[in-house]
């Protein structure tokens, strides 16, 4: 986060390309039923989206590795993809659809989202969407 310039680039021209997740960020996916609220909890205080119409899905970039800790059984639907992954990433100026795009548009002074903020929000949102999830038995 802060002023920097980001240590990658998404691509030029009009077509989305595939870029690595682990590298100078990770991914965290996100069902839309559980990321739009998550995005309007957050506000101002999002990093850049992605959103990706066709899988219903949004995807917030965050540091490598900061989600380690995260305790998942507490965001059911929610994915974390590093270093093994890659993700669909659309051009900078690729705001609006009809396929992959920019739901919150990358700025060049904040594009990671907090990962702490990021993972309150996402709790809230689940717990809010499916219920409580501590003691649930599978």
């Amino acid at each position: 986060m802060g002023t920097e310039v980001p240590p990658w680039t998404p691509p030029s021209g009009h077509s989305a390309q595939l870029q690595p997740a682990g590298r100078a960020w990770d991914v965290v996916r996100v069902p839309r039923f559980i990321g739009n609220p998550a995005l309007e909890s957050l506000g101002e205080a999002t990093g850049a989206v992605i959103k990706n119409p066709v899988d219903r899905v949004l995807y917030w970039l965050i540091e490598p590795g900061a989600a380690s800790g995260w305790d998942m059984g507490q965001l059911p639907c929610v994915e974390v993809w590093g270093a093994t992954a890659y993700i669909e990433v659309p051009p900078a100026s690729r705001t609006t659809g009809p396929g992959i795009h920019w739901y919150v548009p990358l700025r060049y002074d904040r594009y990671l989202t907090d990962p702490a903020a990021l993972h309150s929000a996402l709790r809230t949102a689940a717990r809010e969407a499916l219920g409580p999830r501590e003691g649930a038995r599978r």
